[in-house]
């Protein structure tokens, strides 16, 4: 049986009145693979792309496809290897409306391990890890990314959440250093 978290992570739902001022929800489909090890941690959709990527806590990344239209097919099973324990929270940093990076929290040990969002050149669906930056944060639950420019931040900026909720920010430049692109 799944729990909560992986019953939501799989399943998309179109969410209307009743006619009686409450709200239903209709299965629209399923999606996404599960290896039954922990448990689904993260969810991230990339709306340009039209993927949705999850963490399968100890097993990898699945990429499917985003569209509630679209098959159940996976796409890609990447992050596989190098992650010391749980697979976290997912943040996609955007270049542009089809490249940047997919940033994954390898939480126990304050590290975010970074793929290619637009994969592979010959072969989109394939994101081998590229960079791997460490950042003082106790077992990362979450992370979200703009590549937005806002004050102090020109190039965007990184947010991470400890398990004691305390949030760490960072300028997208800082994680970047002199390897990952910044958007301008």
């Amino acid at each position: 049986m799944l729990s909560a978290s992986q019953n939501c992570a799989r399943r998309l739902k179109n969410l209307e009145d009743d006619g009686s001022g409450n709200v239903k929800g209709t299965l629209k489909r399923k999606f996404g693979n599960y290896s039954g090890k922990k448990e689904i941690e993260s969810i991230a959709v990339d709306n340009e792309s039209g993927f949705v990527y999850h963490s399968d806590e100890q097993y990898g990344i699945h990429k499917s496809y985003a569209h509630p239209d679209s098959s159940n097919v996976e796409l890609a099973l990447f992050g596989t290897s190098g992650f010391t324990e749980d697979i976290e929270g997912i943040s996609i940093y955007k270049l542009n409306d089809s490249t940047g990076y997919i940033i994954v929290s390898d939480q126990q040990v304050g590290k975010f391990r970074i793929f290619p969002r637009e994969g592979l050149l010959d072969s989109p669906h394939e994101h081998r890890e590229i960079f791997v930056v460490s950042l003082a944060i106790a077992e990362s639950d979450g992370s979200d990314v703009t590549s937005r420019s806002i004050p102090g931040f020109p190039g965007g900026l990184f947010v991470a959440m400890s398990d004691d909720g305390t949030f760490q920010y960072y300028r997208w430049e800082d994680i970047a250093g002199s390897t990952l692109k910044t958007r301008r």
